[in-house]
């Protein structure tokens, strides 16, 4: 069996070398891993590579109220937004990582001693936080974009997975890649094309 899932990674892999590919909107996402539906105070995040954990967590008021303090002044600009959103999924995961064990994931599926998330936990888990802080209105500048996967040996092993927001008015697509950084970093946002690119990773703020 495990023969068989490294064949088929291997087989996906070629099929996306050398180009980025979309995978449906991050609703489409959330269904495919069983974890729509989310609310501050109730929801799933993924976690043990491959979302094969789904474990049940919220935020108390408090915690919420933190975690939406970027955007207390209301960013002016799209740039601004995204920057606060960074901050904003920061916190909410230190909050979570904490709750459940996983504060101790480092980049690219590392661990700080103890469990790890690999690309896909970390791709469904930033569709979760998008979906609270867009049903919250955060998101003025930018609407949920899709899940986009990235081909053979780009991006480090394999194949690698990220959401993405949309800038509204010009349509520019940004991904957002928090399995990059170590557990507590402020995650990478930057323009997709330069990211499929393998261009060196930045915040697009």
């Amino acid at each position: 069996m495990l023969g068989l899932r490294i064949l088929s990674g291997a087989v996906c892999a070629l099929i996306l070398a050398g180009c980025d590919v979309q995978q449906g909107g991050l609703e489409v996402t959330r269904q495919a891993y069983s974890v729509q539906n989310p609310r501050p105070e109730a929801f799933f995040i993924c976690g043990d590579y491959g979302c094969r954990n789904r474990v049940a967590t919220g935020l108390t008021q408090a915690e919420w109220r933190h975690v939406q303090q970027p955007f207390r002044t209301r960013p002016r600009s799209a740039g601004q937004e995204r920057r606060a959103l960074a901050e904003a999924l920061r916190r909410i995961e230190v909050i979570v990582g904490k709750k459940t064990g996983y504060d101790t994931d480092g980049a690219y599926s590392g661990t700080l001693n103890g469990e790890s998330q690999d690309c896909v936990d970390e791709m469904v888990n930033t569709a979760v936080f998008l979906a609270l802080l867009d049903q919250a209105g955060h998101l003025r500048f930018h609407r949920q974009g899709q899940r986009v996967t990235i081909g053979l040996m780009t991006r480090r092993f394999w194949t690698h997975t990220v959401s993405s927001i949309i800038q509204t008015d010009t349509g520019q697509e940004f991904i957002i890649d928090s399995w990059a950084v170590n557990f507590g970093d402020l995650p990478y946002v930057m323009d997709r094309t330069d990211w499929a690119n393998n261009a060196a990773f930045r915040r697009d703020f």
